[in-house]
């Protein structure tokens, strides 16, 4: 249901920005069904040493700003958090 909702357009932004900041160190990993079906596309960012973030209902857009704001500056962008 993640591809249906979107999910192809948010992993290719999502390659998109990492090829411009070019940053090898970030790693992408394609994940299954976490359960929340009326919230996708999902997005989860881990960083090493924090908790992992869900975002819910991403676009490519909202996701040009994760990786923008939240994976490369540290800012979790709230507006788009799993409550």
């Amino acid at each position: 249901c993640g591809i249906i909702a979107g999910a192809r357009e948010v992993m290719n932004a999502l390659v998109e920005e990492m090829a411009l900041a070019d940053r090898p160190e970030i790693k992408v990993k394609s994940g299954g069904c976490i359960g929340n079906c009326d919230t996708h596309p999902n997005v989860t960012v881990e960083i090493e040493g924090e908790d992992p973030v869900v975002y819910q209902k991403i676009n490519a857009e909202k996701m040009r700003q994760v990786f923008k704001q939240h994976i490369l500056t540290g800012e979790v962008q709230t507006d788009y958090v799993q409550a």
